[in-house]
């Protein structure tokens, strides 16, 4: 039985019947999570949480271990059960990566001069001391979890985060790397928006409301530039603190008025689908790998894409031949001219070649090879 360690998140569900598909009745999910009733995962005979688990670890014949996202909680979990060389595969999710092992080696994740960053300054001096060793001391043990425990670095669609993680770790070269991806286009779209294309003008900053989103970098950029009368949307309803969102708020009222739409309230995956086809332009500017399935979705539909030169995504998209461009170099002749349509057809078949349900079920089915 293949035991998967996950947090619950909205994609889950979906990993979930992926899996099934591919090894039906051989997968157990264990559930992290503070809440007795989940948010987004739904119960089953084979969804537990840890507590649920560790009470019936002998019921079950655990043949493989994936991580889905690398956290202490799922680090220490492991430590209370006899693995008996079971293979351990870590999915890397993004924060895993960049926020727990890279910062900590000088990675740069935040835009340090953002009105939120400079108000938070004092109080940033007075912790910074603290989580620093708390950061340093955090990275040390996933480091050796990782070098005495996981078999296998899986890569979430940015297969170049390995490499990165082996430039930060290079006495991690014996660690074997699989591919992976979380977002098949046909089944995040469906038949109904399959075909469809942008045929909006909107412009759309980030995915949610983490602070690595920099939505004030990415704004500042953007402010320079006359938007003219396309409404500016803001994702804003997971993840984040609700004082980053007000000040998120607050800039984007300043700078556009009423063409600014932060999106706070959570959407159905139908819903924010049908709002992304109305999006010509989406600008990240994240400095790290994060919101993928976003990005691979409004190109595939269309959307002319900015991302940050600092972001390791910029180099994936390039190497797989996309038509994206750089956010630092955004002129308003690029931010005017949308996509051609055969610039269009050119990412959607890329995409949509890399990321279908029928790949993603090869790829699980070869993930336990060795």
């Amino acid at each position: 039985m293949i035991l998967h360690l996950v947090n619950d998140e909205k994609i889950i569900n979906r990993t979930i019947d992926l899996f099934e598909v591919s090894f039906p009745g051989d997968n157990l999910f264990v559930v992290f999570c503070k809440r007795a009733d989940y948010k987004y995962v739904r119960r089953s005979a084979n969804v537990l949480s840890a507590q649920e688990f560790l009470v019936r670890q002998n019921d079950f014949c655990i043949s493989s271990i994936l991580i889905h996202l690398l956290n202490t909680h799922k680090i220490h979990f492991l430590s209370k059960f006899a693995l008996k060389k079971v293979p351990i595969y870590w999915i890397i999710w993004g924060a895993d990566l960049y926020n727990r092992l890279l910062q900590p080696k000088g990675f740069d994740l935040i835009y340090s001069q953002s009105k939120y960053q400079q108000r938070r300054k004092v109080m940033r001096m007075l912790y910074s001391p603290v989580a620093y060793v708390q950061n340093k001391f955090r990275a040390i043990e996933t480091i050796r979890f990782i070098k005495e425990k996981v078999d296998y670095l899986v890569t979430d669609t940015t297969e170049n985060d390995y490499d990165i993680f082996l430039k930060y770790y290079p006495e991690m070269k014996d660690k074997k790397w699989k591919d992976f991806f979380y977002y098949p286009i046909d089944e995040i779209l469906g038949e109904e928006l399959m075909g469809s294309s942008s045929q909006g003008h909107n412009i759309l900053i980030g995915n949610s409301a983490s602070l690595t989103n920099n939505h004030e970098y990415a704004m500042d950029i953007l402010y320079r530039l006359d938007v003219g009368e396309r409404r500016v949307i803001v994702p804003l309803s997971y993840s984040g603190k609700k004082r980053y969102k007000e000040t998120i708020i607050q800039a984007g009222n300043l700078y556009w008025g009423d063409r600014f739409q932060p999106l706070l309230d959570f959407m159905t995956l139908q819903d924010y689908n049908a709002l992304l086809v109305g999006v010509g332009v989406a600008i990240y500017g994240n400095w790290r790998q994060e919101a993928i399935g976003n990005i691979v979705i409004v190109l595939y539909l269309g959307a002319k894409v900015f991302i940050s030169y600092r972001n390791p995504v910029l180099e994936w998209a390039r190497n797989h031949g996309l038509i994206v461009f750089e956010l630092e170099k955004m002129m308003q002749s690029e931010l005017d001219t949308p996509l051609s349509n055969e610039e269009k057809q050119h990412n959607r078949e890329i995409l949509l070649n890399l990321y279908n349900k029928k790949r993603l079920s090869e790829l699980i089915s070869r993930l336990f090879l060795t």
